[in-house]
């Protein structure tokens, strides 16, 4: 655990094609998360490895030209020439297949990355795996369970920890301690994300990232006469007042509670924001223990300040908890709040064209500490590629780079090479990268000068800089999905979900009570886990 403490503490130093069929990224893995759980949760097995390093790459075929006088019978493929000169083809080099396991989105661009891939290597070669929307999960689940997982792919911090508890996946720093380099790239508030808090190594490099950062409506602020978005809790509650009352917004303050926003935004944000002078953990101390159900915590306090725009004030409303992604843009895009919290690459399609709002539509800092909740996704590769040998890792490696790290045609180069597939995923699909220098270096000014349109691009990397990873507070659990409800049912979003409804009452005593029965059922599901992890 002290480990985890002091890698916090060293921290704080789209086009809009993409909900056109209002399937998200999210969505795509919402309904597979139950099924990918249930299949791999069971018997938990330690994970084996070994330290590999220092490979030499297969080169490419040779010709070789021989001059001599032949005076022997000559075997194999051989040419001479009237000169006397044979020309002798070595064999070509070993093809290594990679398979890429993804989820059906922009499949077109993943495919043109695998064909440009394997245009620039001989020796190693991309095939595209495509395991579905809803079916990614549950398939990647049940490859695992035949032996035949897919080389690399794509990954949710939470399924991420149980497949490293089952001895499924490996952490690529234990085979290429150079892989370590990257970390110091990504944005603080998501390097956690990508350590395994048992080994403490890295699983792997990002596939992208962003934030839920506080939005707003400039033209509901400017028809009202206000200057400048607010700073504190205090002014937001003020500003909406004021807007409601003069009739520009009847519903100001938005909140997303429903499908996976109730944990990132509804939860989270609302912590982060109001939790002056506290760095975390919010929800459970080192040793894992509830620390949520007291009247003195983050949690406590920003559920009792939600309940009293909703119950009191009259200045939000319990909409958000029937939301899912695509309506939650939808929400914000139509007008129907000034004030909004929800994933940066959203407001792409929320201030764009066909959006009512489009171009009214900004991103600030969260009001209070400014903090906000991160949203990432990694790649992770099998256990089963390292068991195939050398080769095949090396070529796992390789690919990593290429669809996550820095390449110079299709060959990996640190030092000197570019963030290839991260920038065609910004710059064609809006999906963020969370590598510092990608927001910094020169050479990438393409990438802010792409999301002009619909954000400031300085406002987003502040936010960047601001992020909180709530999947590891302070660490990734083997139940955590199940509890939280992030991909299912869970124990935790219906019962807060009553809280905000009303169902239960919304005293304080209300709120410690239900804190209380989700904290009794956090604590039943670590003793059923067996490891306590």
């Amino acid at each position: 655990m002290k480990k985890n403490r002091d890698l916090r503490e060293s921290e704080s130093s789209k086009s809009p094609d993409f909900l056109s069929t209002n399937i998200t990224r999210r969505k795509a893995i919402s309904k597979a998360g139950a099924a990918a759980i249930g299949a791999v949760v069971g018997a938990v097995v330690a994970g084996s490895g070994g330290y590999f390093a220092g490979l030499s790459q297969a080169g490419p075929a040779r010709t070789e030209t021989v001059t001599r006088t032949v005076t022997q019978t000559v075997t194999g493929t051989v040419t001479q020439t009237v000169a006397g000169t044979v020309t002798q083809t070595q064999p070509p080099p070993q093809v290594v297949e990679v398979t890429w396991g993804i989820w059906s989105w922009g499949v077109e661009l993943v495919q043109d990355n695998a064909e440009k891939f394997n245009a620039w290597n001989d020796d190693v070669k991309i095939k595209v795996v495509d395991y579905g929307l809803d079916t990614f999960f549950s398939g990647i689940s049940a490859a695992y369970t035949a032996g035949n997982p897919p080389t690399i792919h794509y990954s949710t911090p939470d399924v991420t920890y149980i497949y490293q508890q089952n001895g499924w996946a490996i952490d690529m720093e234990a085979y290429f301690p150079e892989i370590r380099r990257y970390l110091d790239d990504i944005f603080p508030g998501f390097r956690s994300g990508f350590i395994n808090p048992d080994t403490g190594l890295m699983s792997g490099l990002a596939y992208y990232g962003g934030a839920q950062p506080f939005m707003y409506n400039k033209r509901h602020l400017d028809e009202a006469g206000i200057g400048e978005p607010p700073k504190t809790w205090e002014e937001l509650e003020e500003q909406a007042r004021t807007i409601k009352q003069k009739g520009i917004n009847d519903d100001p303050i938005g909140i997303w509670y429903g499908s996976w926003g109730f944990v990132e935004v509804g939860i989270y944000d609302f912590m982060l924001g109001m939790a002056e002078g506290d760095k975390g953990p919010y929800m459970w101390d080192e040793d894992l223990n509830p620390i949520f159900n007291d009247k003195g915590s983050a949690l406590f306090r920003s559920l009792r300040w939600q309940l009293d725009m909703i119950h009191k004030e009259k200045l939000a409303s319990t909409k958000g908890v029937l939301y899912d992604e695509a309506q939650a843009v939808n929400a914000f895009g139509s007008g129907a709040h000034t004030f909004f919290w929800m994933p940066d690459y959203d407001l792409a399609f929320a201030n764009t064209p066909p959006s009512k709002e489009a171009g009214n539509l900004r991103m600030g800092m969260n009001p209070g500490t400014g903090k906000v909740s991160a949203i990432y996704r990694s790649y992770l590769v099998s256990k089963a590629t390292a068991d195939k040998g050398p080769k095949h890792l090396e070529a796992a490696w390789r690919v990593m780079q290429f669809v996550g790290g820095r390449t110079r045609n299709g060959k990996p180069d640190f030092e000197n090479g570019e963030y290839f597939v991260c920038r065609r995923l910004n710059n064609e699909k809006g999906v963020g990268p969370i590598y510092i220098s990608m927001w910094e270096d020169p050479k990438y000014a393409d990438i802010r000068e792409s999301i002009k349109t619909w954000v400031d691009p300085e406002i987003k990397k502040q936010v960047l800089f601001n992020t909180y990873d709530f999947f590891n507070d302070p660490r990734m659990t083997t139940w955590w999905s199940e509890w939280w409800g992030y991909w299912q049912a869970g124990v935790a979003r219906p019962a807060i979900h009553d809280l905000i409804l009303g169902n239960v009452g919304t005293s304080d005593d209300d709120i410690l009570r239900v804190l209380n029965r989700i904290a009794e059922e956090w604590k039943k599901k670590k003793a059923e886990s067996k490891t306590g992890k």
